[in-house]
Formats: structure tokens, C-alpha cells, sequence
């Protein structure tokens, strides 16, 4: 009898070990191809779902994980999830995020110097906006990529984001005096900073997560962003004018670990960058297909102003010392006189 017993628990025992690890498997099964997949990817970047650089982050997905028979499987986070975009570089370089999407303005001030050189106002407008492109897809843009893996970084792709403009609560702005005295966001990069003081407003590096409530609060009189970011981010419930002034045309990147890009094999790193470059040339079609869309429907709601190229041209006129100061301190004063020619600026 005390046999029969002890067989009868052994048995129920071992039935309860192959449950449970049946159920283990169904629940590791259920992370969809995480168990073949040889490399994981954390896709990050800051925008909504909706807006151009979120849609090209699904769009790197689909190409990455259907290229690579699911070797590489791609997790996007979007609208800041994982951090703003300062979090999210540094995430990149100590590899705790695979790769982000995010303006070269953050590399700019954060890590390289030279892509600075087209964060200067006014540099770029609608007659060498072209010019400026084909750039950063040849010589340019391949000494930028190049001098950003020194500090971590694998450029996988240039998008655009198009041209920032500013909105105000204290009037449209049309000159260099309208913006005097103004209390403005703007992105933490030096050379945005310098330049607005050189033109007379009062300019903040304020976080990004907080913009919104600055603004609803008083705190900011003005921001300046791309179309898309404004409207996404509903700015214009807290604003009253859209000034199109084109002060800065913003490229973005896919910049991703470095470490983690060199530890693929060739074939896989093949694929990322061919992912990289279709899905930034997608971004760049549908970032310029909906710039009109998002100023027709920002129309509804604010007051806009273009400003006239006599004007802009006073604006360029006014950031001369900005020029003359950025040539001065750069070390490679080839690479700046380089880009200063082809975009055909006087400084």
C-alpha cells in the first residue's frame, strides 16, 4: 500500500513539472519572435505616434525585421517613453537604447561641433535648401557620420524635419525688433541661444516635456519648432501667432550604439544601413508631403504671417557676427569654409 502511494505521488509530481514547464514555453512564446532573434533593437524617439519620425520608426521595424528573416527584431517606443531627447542620446551611447531618432541640433551642442554649422539661422532658406541635402548625402554628411563614432554613434540614416518658425503670444513676428526682449524656448544648443541674443530676445533652453505648460502659464512668450511638432504637440492651444520665419532648416538622423552596429555580422549590418537610408528617404517624402497640411490646419487655429524676403534677409544680415564668431572658434575652418561656399553665405 505504502508502495502504491509513493508511486502515485511521484507520478503526480512529475505531472506537475511537465505542466509547468509546457506553460513556461507558451509564456515565453507569447514575446512573438524574441527566441530567434540574434539581435534586439530599442528603437526610441520623442514624437507622437502620428507624427512623420514615428511612422519612420515602424517603417525601420517592418524593413529591419523582414530583411533579416527576424534576426533583428526592432521594439519602437515613441513619444518619449524611454526620455527626452538629451535622455535618449546618452541612453544611445551607453547602449541601454539601441538607437534614437532625434534632431542633429542634440548632437550639435552635445557632441560634435561641426553639425553645428547647420544650426546657424538663416543659413539655409528655399533657395539653397537642396544644395544643403545633397551635403549631408555626400562629402559633408559622411565627415559628420564619420567624426560621431568617436563618440559612440553609427549614423544609419539623415531625415528632415524642415524649416522652424516661431509662435508667440506677443504678436506676429516680422523683423529683427519684433523679436526684442521676447522670452522664447528654444532647444539646448549654444549656437540657437547665441544667435537669438545677438538678435535681442531673451532665450531659454527649457525641457521640452515642460514647453507646453511654460506657455499655458505665461512663463514663455514664444517657442519655435517645424509645423509638425507645433501641431502635434497642440501647441497652438496655448499660443496666438505663427511667425513662418525659416530661421533654421532641421535635418534629423536614426543615430544608433556604435558597439552594437560593429558586433553584427556583415550581411546584418547591411541590412541596417539599407533600412536606414530607405526609411530616412521615406521620412523625407512625408515630412514634405504634410508641411502644407500641418500650416493649412495650424491656420485654423492661429494667426499666420509670412515673413518677406526683405526681411529675411535683414535677419541673415543680422547674424553676420554669429558667422564670423562660429568660423573663428571652429577648428576645421576647411570643413566650414566648404559648407559656407556651397550654401553661398557671406561671412
Amino acid at each position: 500500500m505504502l508502495k502504491k502511494k509513493s508511486l502515485l505521488t511521484l507520478l503526480l509530481l512529475i505531472f506537475v513539472l511537465v505542466v509547468g514547464c509546457s506553460n513556461n514555453d507558451t509564456a515565453d512564446g507569447d514575446n512573438g519572435s524574441s527566441e530567434s532573434a540574434e539581435f534586439k533593437i530599442k528603437f526610441a524617439g520623442t514624437q507622437p505616434d502620428e507624427h512623420p519620425t514615428s511612422k519612420t520608426q515602424n517603417k525601420f521595424k517592418e524593413i529591419v525585421e523582414e530583411k533579416s528573416d527576424g534576426k533583428i527584431e526592432v521594439d519602437v517606443y515613441t513619444n518619449g517613453a524611454l526620455g527626452d531627447n538629451e535622455e535618449l542620446n546618452e541612453a544611445v551611447q551607453d547602449g541601454s537604447v539601441s538607437i534614437v531618432y532625434g534632431t542633429t541640433a542634440y548632437m550639435g551642442s552635445n557632441f560634435e561641433s561641426k553639425f553645428n554649422i547647420f544650426e546657424l539661422p538663416f543659413i539655409i532658406n528655399q533657395s539653397n535648401v537642396d544644395k544643403a541635402f545633397e551635403l549631408m548625402d555626400t562629402e559633408i554628411g559622411e565627415t559628420l557620420s564619420e567624426d560621431l563614432t568617436e563618440h559612440g554613434f553609427k549614423v544609419i540614416g539623415y531625415g528632415r524635419q524642415g524649416f522652424r518658425h516661431v509662435t508667440s503670444n506677443k504678436g506676429p513676428i516680422n523683423n529683427v525688433e519684433d523679436l526684442k526682449g521676447l522670452d522664447i524656448r528654444l532647444q539646448p544648443n549654444d549656437t540657437h541661444l547665441k544667435a537669438f541674443k545677438e538678435l535681442g530676445a531673451n532665450p531659454s533652453s527649457l525641457g521640452f516635456a515642460e514647453l507646453y505648460s511654460a506657455l499655458q502659464q505665461g512663463v514663455m512668450d514664444a517657442q519655435e519648432n517645424p509645423v509638425d511638432i507645433i501641431y502635434e504637440n497642440n501647441f497652438y492651444e496655448v499660443q496666438d501667432y505663427l511667425s513662418l520665419t525659416n530661421h533654421v532648416f532641421a535635418f534629423t538622423g536614426m543615430f544608433m550604439n556604435n558597439d552594437l552596429f560593429e558586433s553584427m555580422p556583415d550581411d546584418l549590418q547591411d541590412i541596417v544601413l539599407d533600412a536606414g537610408k530607405e526609411a530616412a528617404d521615406f521620412q523625407r517624402e512625408l515630412s514634405e508631403e504634410v508641411e502644407d497640411d500641418y500650416i493649412e490646419l495650424l491656420s485654423e487655429e492661429l494667426e499666420i504671417n509670412e515673413v518677406s524676403d526683405e526681411s529675411l534677409e535683414s535677419f541673415q544680415e543680422a547674424m553676420k557676427p554669429i558667422y564670423k564668431d562660429f568660423y573663428s572658434k571652429m577648428e576645421d575652418k576647411e570643413f566650414v569654409e566648404k559648407v559656407f561656399d556651397e550654401l553661398e553665405i557671406d561671412y
